[in-house]
């Protein structure tokens, strides 16, 4: 079953706390929404990936035999990584203050995971950490040697190939666009994201910026027709996507990256073993805290080559065309 966690939420009655515990997770983490989760039996998910089309096609004279042929697929294996955590409030704080208490540090608790799992979509490697799971920037690669888009296969591109990078390109923005399948989604630092409204005003760069609203109610900004995300937002406890990559070029690491996806099913999708979990297990036998847990057994796949594309060396400039 695929599924995003607010269609999961809505499985549960309005007045249920798992409800509205695990609708509080896309709250926190805006281009959640959008990611469907597909179920990994097992903690694994296997599938096959299209590495060269065959060469049986072709135009053939009268009575002449076709060719023969067959195309190549990878065989891929992708895992599922638990994050967990117990929710602990102290009684007295609870008889002061009520159940509004604990609400507050599930609030709280709901928003590490969502920095939590936002910076391991991005940042993770398996390879480094076998606790979790690989993400995009571990994927996204180039082939070849190549970043400047003309091997296809290779999934990361220079905004600049200038030492400490350069600002963002909006005609480098649209070809990383152009070289994802039916993209639907574009995921950057909020500071650039926040530069685009001066952009839209300078006659001499313009780019096409929409405002809307998501199914929350919150404000989407979009590039052409594509939503852009920036993850967890303002937090007092780092930026999802900061600038801290060397560029293309080399230099100091002042540079940060844009991803272009395509969420879905047959694109870049979140894997579980079962929807999110929310326990109650109300007062402990220690007689002194109230705990909740919440527990999501995840992971991540890209089955399409082409669902995703890495723009990098993008520095905290004012946007140029």
């Amino acid at each position: 079953m695929v599924q995003t966690l607010l269609e999961y939420a809505k499985t549960f009655d309005e007045a249920d706390k798992r409800r509205a515990i695990i609708e509080l997770f896309p709250e926190m983490l805006d281009f959640m929404m959008l990611l469907p989760f597909k179920t990994a039996p097992g903690g694994v998910y296997r599938y096959q990936e299209e590495a060269a089309l065959p060469d049986n096609m072709g135009f053939r004279a009268i009575n002449e035999l076709p060719s023969e042929g067959h195309g190549l697929l990878n065989d891929r294996v992708e895992q599922v990584f638990p994050i967990a955590g117990n929710v602990d409030v102290d009684r007295a704080l609870v008889r002061r203050h009520g159940n509004q208490r604990r609400t507050i540090d599930e609030k709280m608790s709901i928003k590490k995971k969502a920095k939590v799992w936002a910076d391991t979509f991005i940042d993770g490697d398996n390879q480094s950490n076998p606790r979790e799971f690989t993400g995009l920037k571990a994927r996204l690669k180039a082939v070849g040697g190549s970043v400047d888009g003309t091997n296809y296969r290779s999934r990361i591109l220079a905004n600049s190939t200038s030492s400490g990078g350069g600002a963002l390109s909006l005609s480098q923005l649209d070809r990383a666009i152009g070289l994802v399948e039916n993209p639907n989604a574009i995921i950057m630092p909020k500071a650039i994201k926040d530069r685009f409204a001066a952009a839209q005003r300078d006659t001499n760069v313009g780019g096409f910026i929409t405002l809307d609203k998501d199914e929350m109610g919150r404000q989407i900004t979009r590039y052409g027709e594509l939503p852009i995300f920036t993850g967890y937002g303002i937090s007092p406890f780092g930026e999802f996507i900061p600038f801290d990559e060397v560029g293309a070029g080399g230099g100091s690491a002042v540079t940060s990256s844009i991803y272009i996806v395509r969420f879905g099913e047959d694109g870049v999708c979140g894997l579980e073993t079962a929807p999110m979990e929310v326990t109650d297990f109300g007062l402990l036998e220690d007689g002194v805290n109230m705990r909740v847990n919440i527990e999501h057994d995840v992971g991540l796949c890209d089955e399409d080559p082409f669902a995703a594309m890495r723009l990098s060396s993008v520095t905290n400039a004012a946007i140029v065309a």
